[in-house]
């Protein structure tokens, strides 16, 4: 795998170009050159380090920045948000808007918003300490019908200035043994770093 440093500093996802050249370059620009942005941006002392898969190449697909979040959604490069078979969700939230909550607490509402979206959920807790969590869940038929049904591994982690999730997540018809294995170390080797 290369090593790969993701910055969640810009919101939830920030658009970049992936060279041909090199397919994992650094995806993000230094803090200096973000001076302009507002919001959780400026809040954001950390971000994730963690290694892409390499049987693919990767790119942002999606992203969110405002002030209370910076969310990003990394796809496999020939894949789009409609039709991604894996993605990778790396997100960070203020402290202000999650203060009196728990990596557990943030854990428990995503299992609830599954659990109104999918026909079937199973979930289950791998880890868990007062400053993180992590968990996996298959989901079954979520969203629109005939969506095909999920596996994800995710971790969420009380950090400098707010909370710090990555999530993991795979459609069951490529899942097999060694992606599962890919997929739980991805979130489970991640580690917060400085965001300078």
């Amino acid at each position: 795998m290369k090593k790969i440093t993701v910055r969640v500093c810009a919101a939830l996802s920030v658009l970049v170009g992936i060279s041909a050249c090199n397919p994992n370059p650094p995806m993000y620009h230094k803090k200096a050159e973000v001076k302009e942005h507002r919001g959780a941006d400026n809040l954001q002392a950390q971000r994730w380090d963690f290694n892409l898969p390499n049987q693919e190449v990767w790119k942002i697909g999606y992203k969110v920045q405002n002030d209370t979040v910076n969310n990003f959604i990394w796809i496999p490069k020939g894949q789009n948000m409609g039709t991604w078979k894996q993605n990778i969700t790396d997100k960070f939230i203020v402290d202000s808007a999650v203060q009196d909550k728990s990596p557990k607490d943030l854990m428990e509402r995503a299992q609830q918003s599954s659990k109104a979206q999918c026909e079937r959920v199973d979930w289950n807790t791998l880890s868990e300490n007062s400053n993180q969590i992590i968990y996996e869940a298959d989901t079954i038929n979520c969203g629109k019908a005939g969506k095909e049904s999920q596996h994800m591994v995710g971790r969420i982690e009380r950090g400098q200035g707010g909370m710090y999730s990555l999530q993991y997540f795979a459609v069951q018809d490529i899942l097999e043994g060694h992606l599962k294995q890919t997929m739980l170390n991805t979130v489970q080797d991640a580690k917060l770093v400085s965001n300078n």
